[in-house]
């Protein structure tokens, strides 16, 4: 009998007429993150271009194409789907988009952190040319290289929680464990929320921004900048996750009085 029910949450293919944009913007997103860092980073490997100023120019795509899944919201033409319906699309998206961020990106941090970025300058050495993903962030917030225990221990807990996000997003997908990958997606939004607020703005803001460098652009494209969706689109993900929860929930106490 459940299974009956779970149209309401699965996402609708769309085969109208018009442009699929929620498709294209996804597309387009996926082409952005990885493709900008690739791109980048082997021209710099192959010393055709200088580590900065292209880190300015990788952040604005890395920015833009955060905010993918909020295309997940975006009805096409002529398309009309359940307000579950989006908020599912909206929480499987960005529980990828978070959660390959945390395995790619922050888990190596982690444990590159002590021995490597520690050692880092705010101008990249041509022999640290394999660090540039990771510097491009960190010469803007030098904690990631200078000794900051609570900023270790806080990438340490968010970054393999990340291997989470992508089950439930894959059991969402599917289907299956629908409640389970629901709390999941709430544990791992509301922590990343709560996580980016309190380590990440309001130590800056009671310590006087004394770990933000690379001047004004660093900090309003880069600190603030790639920290927004976390700040923002997480809690919002941790809020509809409870809504769909909750949802789920009623239909299935429904069809179980039905029986």
């Amino acid at each position: 009998m459940t299974e009956n029910l779970l149209p309401q949450w699965t996402a609708a293919s769309y085969s109208g007429p018009g442009i699929n944009w929620r498709r294209s913007a996804y597309i387009a997103a996926g082409i952005m993150i990885p493709g900008a860092f690739c791109v980048a980073w082997s021209l710099i490997a192959l010393g055709l271009i200088e580590p900065m100023p292209v880190d300015k120019y990788v952040s604005v795509s890395l920015f833009t194409g955060y905010w993918m899944a909020l295309f997940a919201f975006v009805d096409n033409a002529r398309e009309r789907r359940t307000a579950s319906q989006r908020w599912h699309e909206f929480i499987v998206v960005w529980l990828i988009t978070s959660g390959c961020a945390q395995v790619l990106w922050e888990i190596p941090v982690v444990y590159m952190k002590v021995p490597y970025l520690y050692n880092l300058g705010s101008r990249l050495k041509p022999d640290e040319w394999m660090f540039w993903p990771w510097w491009l962030y960190s010469v803007a917030d030098t904690r990631y290289m200078r000794p900051h225990d609570g900023q270790l221990a806080h990438e340490m807990m968010l970054s393999h929680f990340g291997f989470f996000e992508l089950l439930a997003a894959y059991w969402m997908h599917k289907g299956v464990h629908y409640k389970k990958a629901l709390g999941i997606a709430v544990l791992a939004n509301w922590g990343a929320f709560y996580g980016n607020t309190s380590v990440i703005y309001i130590s800056e803001i009671l310590g006087d921004f004394k770990y933000i460098q690379d001047g004004a652009l660093g900090f309003w494209l880069k600190f603030v900048g790639l920290n927004l969706q976390w700040s923002t689109v997480s809690p919002m993900a941790a809020i509809g996750a409870m809504w769909l929860l909750v949802q789920r929930g009623r239909a299935e106490a429904l069809a179980e009085a039905r029986r």
